[in-house]
């Protein structure tokens, strides 16, 4: 049996409930470091990876991810003193509240929002198998029981349960989080993401797996500042797709 020693563990968690492992010698490609991986996790007797909670990082999203988030954060910022100075602390204090969080959610660990890197994609068209010198890390976490939300009242999680709805979630919200809205940005554990109508007009409705996240657009601030709000949403959504999908998490780790 081949045996990279990827349960080794490190000190250093990269963040809480994440594990960092380094195997001695690491696979020459993707595919198989994977099967490694699940070779040792069966011998382990751990059951196998459940794919929508396997991650994978490349070394150019890696690369990346630093300075986007450093850019949404400035732009949060820059908006939300103009929006102050402009009598709207509403809109202010949603920015506030986002930044805040996202300030406790380092670049890495992250995962690329790809789910051609998990294998049973990678089987199913070997040529597409990466190099290991092009992947950073990868890894798995136990599913969650929250979904996250992403509101103009703030960022908060709600207890996920089997049935879950976009609907029921967006029900559950405060009045002042709801009021306006008319659609949400759904991002699945897997990375996709996918916008939503909530309104009474154009309601669409999805079963919530664990861990999802909701995103709502900050409305229109006034003139000459929707594109603003519009990058910030999108730049927030890319970047909560590339978080990983649990807090309970290992991580093998290829390059320190």
């Amino acid at each position: 049996m081949r045996h990279f020693m990827l349960w080794a563990l490190l000190s250093a968690a990269a963040l809480p409930g994440a594990a960092m492992a380094q195997p001695e010698r690491m696979p020459p490609t993707l595919v198989e470091a994977w099967l490694a991986w699940q070779e040792e996790r069966q011998a382990d007797g751990q059951p196998p990876f459940d794919w929508a909670y396997s991650v994978a990082l490349r070394e150019r999203d890696a690369a990346e991810w630093q300075g986007r988030r450093a850019r949404l954060l400035s732009e949060m910022t820059g908006l939300e003193q103009i929006l102050r100075a402009a009598g709207r602390p509403d809109l202010a204090d949603t920015l506030g509240h986002w930044s805040t969080r996202l300030e406790g959610l380092p670049a890495l660990p992250a995962r690329s929002a790809d789910q051609a890197l998990d294998l049973p994609a990678l089987a199913g068209d070997l040529r597409a198998n990466p190099a290991m010198s092009e992947i950073r890390l990868l890894g798995t976490c136990r599913p969650p029981a929250w979904i996250e939300a992403w509101t103009l009242t703030g960022v908060s999680r709600q207890p996920w349960r089997p049935g879950l709805t976009v609907a029921e979630a967006v029900d559950a919200w405060p009045d002042e989080a709801r009021r306006g809205l008319d659609r949400v940005t759904v991002i699945g554990p897997n990375g996709t993401t996918q916008a939503l109508g909530t309104a009474a007009w154009n309601r669409d409705d999805l079963p919530l797996a664990p861990g999802a996240r909701l995103v709502t657009p900050l409305p229109s601030p006034g003139p000459g500042q929707t594109l603003e709000a519009d990058l910030i949403h999108r730049e927030l959504v890319a970047f909560l797709a590339s978080r990983l999908p649990g807090d309970d998490c290992t991580l093998w780790q290829n390059h320190p």
